[in-house]
């Protein structure tokens, strides 16, 4: 009996220590994976959605997977397989699914023949609701939303595509006038036998909607009347999303307001006169804020800014920017007013500033005002400056200078991305003219123009060509009592690289002072090295002059560094000025527009 009892202890102790090693022996469980191969006959088009989401692939080399669980995935395959054949379009495939036993080794063998692909034969596509008015209008736009829909007949029919006909047909009517539509019905008939499917989607259009009177919320420093003078929608008029849209954009652009949401009620029992619900918060009025920095063309730099959107109570935006640099010293001061109901940006500037560049001290007054029109890409200005300046240049006396000009701005921004163009072009164009019959001491009419086009090279977009070029002109008998910044001078970090800032222009004494001409393109090539880092060459050429003959292009040569900074590309250039022999380093941030 003790024998017994010893010999059954001992059992129990080796069965336990047998459990232990086990749990403890991580190679020993792997090694104890159930495991089956899977051999798999089907067309290489249907492979990769099989083998992606078939749960007998996904469920190998399982550690809960068993001979039970095995046999289930079988029995589910056929049915999981015309699944997801159906999404392509196969709706009578042949699937045999086989399951052998050799030994320890399990093999499921799966033969797929999708068969031939299911495709559309007809839509009928009707609209029930106040929709189905009987004007003509109703039917154009049911006609055309028929002729826009995408599957057409003889298509191959796809569940996923068919989904996403109905929702996109679905929002032709959301979008316009209809903002409760919904899908009433919808039913897809499949023959096998024909491969063919009959395509019958109703949809309910519901009641028409239309816009009443803003109701706005948030407002506290502004009246009403800030954001009714934006507003494009007319009370009574249509729903139209692009209106709720157009409104948003424009709050979003304001300064005055830190977040903005624009919205009305769908409800289907009351649609007409629907309130437009703004709800604002507004931006913090005032702002104060200093600066440091550097430039390759005006030197050091320290700058204070003062900000007030809300200028004696008027939501007038006034600006005031004050600038120390090594070459000019500025100060300036910018009131906006407004948008007014017609889109137009009124706003006047006070300059006062001086710059020693070249061998030219300038010290001027400029008083001006402008309105501007933005319209999609495009922005115009109509304006007016009036200049009175102070020139002196080495080894010459100091001259004066004055006139009112009025002025003419030009500017399309058609590029994929404002902060990192990759495609497109911008150009600018600009006039002004003066007469000694007013305010001014010289006659004139001032042209200028300039265009940056970016064109990307090759299909990964790695690589970037970028051209730009300048002409400008100032038709006058001389330029004697034109301001400088009527005339022209070049070279610099954004003209002709290699060069130092407004080098380029007529020597006068021992200094450099503006033409009435001037000339200035540029070729460079640029290389992303990775997403953000790109490295460029280029060549830049260019000059101004007095008369046209002086117009002899310097050229620069270099090589430099992008980077897409948060705020936009920063260059970093290395020139030779072929005409001075010499070396510049230019940095620079963005393009000038």
């Amino acid at each position: 009996m003790i024998k017994k009892t010893v010999a059954a202890i001992s059992i129990f102790a080796g069965l336990l220590a047998s459990l232990s090693v086990a749990q403890t022996n991580p190679a020993a469980d792997a090694s104890a994976t159930f495991r089956y191969h899977i051999e798999l006959d089907a067309p290489a088009a249907q492979r990769k959605l099989i083998e992606t989401h078939l749960d007998l692939y996904r469920w190998r080399d399982n550690p809960r997977m068993d001979e039970a669980q095995l046999k289930r995935l079988v029995r589910l395959a056929p049915e999981q397989l015309r699944e997801f054949l159906a999404i392509e379009g196969f709706y009578s495939p042949e699937i045999s699914v086989e399951l052998i036993r050799q030994d320890d080794q399990w093999d499921v063998k799966l033969l797929v023949v999708p068969g031939a692909v299911v495709r559309v034969s007809q839509l009928d596509l009707q609209v029930i609701g106040a929709f189905a008015d009987g004007s003509k209008e109703s039917q154009a736009r049911l006609e055309k939303m028929r002729a826009d829909w995408p599957m057409r007949p003889g298509a191959v029919f796809r569940h996923d595509e068919w989904e996403s006909a109905k929702r996109n047909t679905l929002k032709n009517l959301l979008l316009d006038t209809y903002p409760a539509a919904t899908i009433a019905d919808s039913q897809a008939t499949v023959d096998p036998k024909t491969q063919s499917a009959a395509l019958k989607v109703l949809l309910d259009s519901g009641p028409a909607f239309t816009f009443g009177p803003l109701a706005i919320q948030g407002l506290n420093r502004y009246p009403p009347s800030l954001i009714e003078r934006i507003n494009p929608i007319t009370p009574g008029e249509p729903y139209a999303q692009s209106k709720l849209l157009t409104l948003q954009s424009r709050l979003q652009d304001s300064p005055y307001f830190a977040s903005t949401a624009v919205n009305i009620e769908t409800n289907p029992e009351q649609p007409l006169a629907v309130p437009v619900q703004v709800s604002v918060v507004e931006n913090q009025s005032k702002k104060l804020g200093f600066g440091i920095g550097a430039s390759t063309n005006t030197g050091a730099r320290i700058q204070g800014d003062y900000r007030d959107i809300n200028f004696l109570d008027r939501a007038w935006r006034l600006g005031s920017v004050m600038k120390l640099e090594q070459k000019i010293q500025s100060l300036n001061a910018d009131l906006q007013l407004p948008l007014r109901e017609n889109g137009g940006q009124d706003s006047l500037n006070a300059l006062l500033e001086r710059d020693d560049i070249e061998g030219v001290v300038n010290q001027k007054m400029v008083l001006g005002g402008k309105r501007s029109f933005i319209h999609g890409k495009t922005e115009t200005s109509y304006g007016f400056r009036y200049i009175i300046e102070d020139q002196k240049v080495d080894g010459r006396e100091s001259e004066q200078h004055s006139t009112l000009s009025p002025s003419y701005t030009w500017t399309l921004r058609n590029v994929d991305n404002l902060l990192f163009p990759t495609r497109g072009y911008l150009l600018n164009f600009q006039a002004d003219f003066a007469t000694r019959a007013l305010l001014s001491d010289q006659d004139f009419l001032r042209t200028y123009g300039r265009i940056t086009y970016f064109h990307p090279l090759g299909h990964q977009q790695k690589n970037q060509l970028i051209l730009r070029a300048e002409l400008g002109m100032v038709a006058a008998s001389s330029r004697d009592g034109i301001p400088s910044d009527i005339l022209f001078r070049t070279g610099g970090d954004q003209t002709v690289r290699g060069y130092d800032f407004q080098s380029l222009g007529v020597p006068e004494s021992d200094g450099v002072v503006g033409g009435r001409y001037l000339t200035v393109a540029s070729i460079e090539y640029v290389h992303w090295l990775t997403p953000t880092w790109g490295a460029a060459l280029f060549v830049d050429a260019g000059n101004a002059g007095d008369v046209l003959s002086d117009l002899k292009p310097a050229y620069g040569y270099g090589a430099g560094a992008r980077w897409k900074s948060p705020v936009g590309p920063l260059n970093l250039d290395v020139a030779y000025g072929q005409k001075t022999q010499a070396i510049q380093l230019h940095f620079s941030m963005g393009f000038s527009f």
